[in-house]
């Protein structure tokens, strides 16, 4: 059933937003800065010869939830943080996932996620990575070491994709309001940006200074939009009239200051 008031289909939509926001946790904060960290490993160096992570570069750690009782992983202070964090991104991205699809709102609302809940999920999450990398392995000592049908993986991301969109209900907007407690959007911005500040070993913040800098990011970035957009389709009327090189304009804008500045264009180069 695809009926938003059906107590299975709230269920099924709150176990898919789980997953979904599990999985966006371990692609951004593991997958993404291990390959990273593995195409320019800590003692790396760049072109010229010199370290690759120095001056303003910080090497990614990358973060990854690790089960208390983990037999594989030593589970440290700094890991239980960590496990906190995350679960804190799970809990808020669930929540947002989950509404929109489903139009709910109240501090009893189905798509209110707790920390114990994510925790759970994560766990059951971690404990099947764990299956799949020792069948992996298997397999692969099994087959000798040969790469994997790459076919065979596409194929498969193919169908699942393909499963999905056969699945494709009205999903709900939601606007970014920074001022309003009730409704998640700065408990997801804060739980997102401590997990890089963590991984980049940068001093977290609380909803106060989310909120906070949000509130200039925000109006900042819709007036520098809508400023450049303005000029390009000025530039873009006087392309279409056909007006000469020399009355088109570059712009150079720093809003902060205020700053404006506008130079005629130079001819392309000709190559023969």
């Amino acid at each position: 059933s695809d009926d938003p008031s059906d107590p299975e289909y709230i269920l099924a939509v709150k176990r898919a937003s789980l997953n979904w926001a599990i999985e966006r946790a371990y692609n951004l904060f593991f997958t993404s800065m291990d390959e990273l960290i593995q195409k320019h490993p800590v003692d790396s160096l760049d072109d010229d010869g010199q370290p690759f992570w120095s001056g303003t570069r910080r090497p990614p750690k990358p973060l990854r939830f690790i089960p208390l009782d983990s037999e594989d992983d030593e589970v440290s202070a700094q890991q239980v943080i960590i496990n906190e964090r995350i679960a804190e991104f799970v809990s808020a991205a669930t929540r947002l996932r989950m509404e929109s699809f489903l139009s709910v709102s109240g501090e009893d609302a189905p798509s209110l996620i707790s920390l114990d809940e994510a925790l759970a999920a994560l766990q059951v999450h971690a404990t099947e990575l764990a299956k799949q990398r020792k069948s992996k392995q298997i397999l692969h000592n099994l087959s000798g070491g040969g790469d994997s049908d790459t076919a065979s993986v596409i194929l498969d991301k193919l169908n699942g994709a393909k499963t999905g969109a056969s699945f494709l209900p009205r999903l709900n907007l939601a606007d970014f309001e920074k001022d309003d407690e009730s409704n998640g959007h700065v408990a997801f911005v804060t739980a997102a940006s401590n997990l890089r500040a963590l991984s980049y070993g940068i001093a977290p913040a609380d909803s106060m200074e989310t909120r906070r800098v949000a509130g200039r990011i925000v109006p900042a970035m819709i007036t520098t939009t809508g400023l450049v957009s303005a000029l390009s389709c000025l530039e873009l009327v006087k392309l279409l009239k056909g007006v000469p090189l020399n009355v088109h304009r570059n712009a150079f804008v720093n809003l902060a200051l205020p700053f404006f500045a506008f130079t005629a264009p130079l001819p392309a180069e000709e190559v023969s």
